[in-house]
């Protein structure tokens, strides 16, 4: 139906509701007026008929006055054409009580109360005017019966005179008929204006909603695009640093051999270290930069791997159930991701509930509708829900759980990163993160990930390789700007039994590419000042066609779809993982 529609139906309601609001007046004086007459001509007619019209009026009367008991009340009524047609007719049995009636009277009545009676009857017909005048039907169904018989009767007479009192009703009924359609045309135009301004205002406000939210999304957005930013070139700056510090590390355990009073000491510095890679991590992934790795996964599967650590992680005060559907899709997501993000909400679960609770966790297969998350295209979708019954949160709170460093714990005690973390992965998944909680009622979190396409992926656990790393003797060109980085990954490949050449920039190393005549690897940071790692490999390439690459980088922003081809090895890595790496490609 069209808006247009809409607003007439809106119009025509009103017209019949404003009769039946002003319908007790009519009737009243309807009543009033016919009992005047009555009992004015009863004494002087020369029959007693003004009683029996009288008794009708009556009849007539109480019949309207219970069509106006029956209108429903408070507002225009939804059915407004049923309710118009008793109002039409008892407006028409009213008109034709005055108008048949005044032409039955008047023969048993003298002139000057035919006089009266016609008096009677205008005053009636202009009230009509005033009362009926915004439901036109209604007007003419009183003011036609009430008028046209007295007319005929004038002009049947035939007489001047009475020719002359016909014509002088049939134009009252003419100047009423137009004063009547000229208040209704205002009545009707004053309702379509206020309906259509009440439609604007509403679309107004609708426009106005939508555009505060957009600017909140875009507010956000861009929050989390400097903050991003900011991440980004920390996250590389600490990648360095922290490749240098878990390298070092490892080799100085390897070293340190069964020496009991220096290995506590580096098993330490290491967990210190991992704890600042997890840290990095969590930073990138509420600013959606972090890599990830999205696989087929049984999310039942997943959940039940993990239900040893939640039940660890919760304590013996807080009840853990898990329910999945039996048809449960996989989800397309990468798995370590989620059972980070999961403990964290377990996490915070914990801490909503300080004296014990439950923590329900379900899974089920979902579409999109109007309770869902707004993020998400439309699509399939495999829901992780997590319920608690904790102390809940009001609105305010809850409007700033995905704000970064925003927590309500106590000083040192959060950092304010792991939901807006949780709000990264799955946005950063292609899904989307939907909070429900009310003081006192606790909190309900579902994590919304796309259905996968292909069935669930079963990892292949690598082999472990303990101390032993693969060794070689290859010549490899090492080009990396930080000075620490290129000294730790020299010093351990030369001891891996490779011949290393190191350059501290793109035009050192290209330098060297041009002298050297055997080079089997080079070995380049991503982000380097005047050329960065790519463009650097592709120069290379052009001096060296068959020259094998492999591209190390701290840098979260750094090209996943630019490097296709190129081998990328992230840091912070291990000297295992880097000289395992290294083997793979040069057996290529």
């Amino acid at each position: 139906m069209k808006p247009s529609d809409n607003i007439a139906d809106a119009v025509y309601a009103e017209q019949v509701a404003a009769v039946y609001w002003q319908m007790p007046i009519a009737l009243g004086a309807n009543f009033v007026n016919a009992a005047l007459t009555a009992a004015v001509l009863t004494p002087i007619a020369a029959r007693p008929v003004p009683l029996p019209w009288f008794g009708v009026v009556v009849l007539v009367t109480v019949g309207r006055a219970v069509a106006w008991r029956r209108y429903p009340r408070g507002g225009a009524s939804a059915d407004a054409g049923r309710w118009a047609l008793p109002a039409t007719l008892g407006a028409m049995f009213a008109g034709l009580c005055w108008g048949l009636g005044g032409a039955v009277l008047f023969p048993f009545i003298p002139p000057l109360a035919q006089a009266f009676l016609a008096i009677v009857i205008g005053g009636m017909c202009a009230g009509s005017v005033v009362l009926s005048g915004p439901h036109l039907p209604t007007l003419l169904a009183f003011l036609l019966p009430a008028c046209i018989p007295m007319a005929a009767r004038f002009l049947a007479e035939g007489t001047p005179i009475d020719s002359a009192l016909g014509a002088m009703i049939v134009v009252f009924v003419a100047a009423m008929t137009f004063a009547g359609r000229h208040l209704n045309r205002i009545f009707v135009e004053a309702m379509r204006l206020r309906f259509e301004l009440n439609e604007a205002n509403l679309r107004l406000q609708a426009e106005v909603s939508e555009h505060r939210a957009t600017e909140a999304a875009l507010r956000q957005s861009q929050k989390l695009e400097a903050i991003g930013q900011l991440t980004g070139g920390i996250a590389h700056d600490f990648n360095n640093l922290l490749t240098v510090v878990i390298g070092n590390l490892m080799l100085a355990r390897g070293r340190a051999g069964g020496n009991g009073a220096i290995a506590p000491l580096l098993d330490g510095a290491m967990q210190a270290a991992e704890r600042g890679v997890a840290q990095i991590q969590r930073l990138l992934g509420f600013t959606r930069r972090q890599r990830l790795d999205p696989r087929s996964v049984d999310l039942s599967h997943l959940v039940a791997g993990i239900k040893t650590l939640l039940l660890q992680t919760l304590g013996p005060k807080i009840n853990l159930l898990i329910v999945a559907d039996a048809g449960l899709a996989p989800a397309f997501v990468d798995a370590n991701q989620l059972e980070l993000a999961i403990l964290n909400l377990a996490i915070n679960a914990r801490d909503a509930m300080p004296t014990g609770g439950s923590l329900s966790i379900g899974l089920e297969n979902r579409d999109l509708d109007r309770s869902s998350p707004p993020e998400p295209t439309p699509g399939e979708y495999v829901v992780l829900s997590m319920t608690d019954t904790g102390t809940g949160m009001d609105e305010a709170t809850l409007a700033q759980v995905f704000d970064p460093f925003f927590t309500t714990k106590e000083p040192g005690a959060g950092s304010g990163l792991g939901l807006p973390t949780v709000q990264g992965f799955a946005a950063q998944s292609g899904g989307a993160v939907l909070f429900r909680s009310k003081p006192g009622a606790g909190t309900t979190v579902e994590l919304w990930l796309p259905k996968a396409d292909q069935p669930p992926h079963c990892p292949v656990v690598p082999e472990q390789s303990g101390s032993q790393m693969p060794r070689g003797a290859a010549h490899i060109l090492l080009c990396d700007d930080d000075d620490d980085v290129r000294r730790f990954i020299r010093e351990f490949l030369d001891s891996a039994g490779y011949t290393i050449h190191e350059a501290n920039g793109p035009e050192a190393a290209l330098g060297i590419l041009e002298q050297s005549a055997e080079i089997d690897l080079l070995i380049v940071d991503y982000a380097m000042p005047g050329m960065n790692g790519l463009e650097t490999i592709r120069q290379a390439r052009q001096r060296r066609p068959g020259l094998r690459p492999l591209l190390i980088t701290g840098y979260a922003g750094a090209v996943d779809g630019g490097a296709v081809g190129i081998p990328l090895l992230r840091k912070p890595f291990a000297p295992a993982e880097l000289a395992r790496t290294v083997a793979e490609i040069l057996a290529i």
